[in-house]
């Protein structure tokens, strides 16, 4: 983890790291003053914004493996929410289902997961 962590500030991948950091927070602030309820632009720019972040963090991948598993395992993760929301909801067990919590999780962890991981593993197939 240290490596990967020192390998986004080397020379290779600096550049790139704070480009996509910067356009993530570019985003997510615009977001939040377009304003994300209701608002198709503001949920648009505020899902591109955790996309950045995510690529900001994982761009020195350099093997379309490794954005497929990110991809499988958000999908996963979102489908064991829903199994615990089911598990719960059965069990008559609903006041300790978040709404916000839920959402949060899985708008902008799994899904910008899962479109990360299909576009590394396009872009990386393509170039290997």
């Amino acid at each position: 983890m240290k490596k990967h962590v020192l390998s986004l500030f080397n020379h290779a991948h600096r550049w790139w790291t704070i480009s996509f950091f910067l356009a993530s927070a570019i985003l997510i602030i615009a977001s939040q003053i377009v304003g994300i309820t209701d608002n198709l632009p503001g949920i648009a720019m505020l899902l591109g914004g955790m996309i950045c972040l995510f690529f900001a963090l994982l761009h020195p991948w350099r093997k379309s493996k490794n954005y497929a598993i990110l991809a499988g395992v958000s999908f996963g993760l979102i489908l064991l929410t829903f199994l615990a929301i089911f598990v719960l909801s059965s069990m008559h067990k609903t006041e300790y289902i978040s709404e916000a919590i839920v959402m949060g999780f899985i708008g902008l962890i799994c899904i910008p997961g899962i479109v990360v991981g299909i576009i590394g593993t396009i872009f990386w197939s393509n170039r290997e």
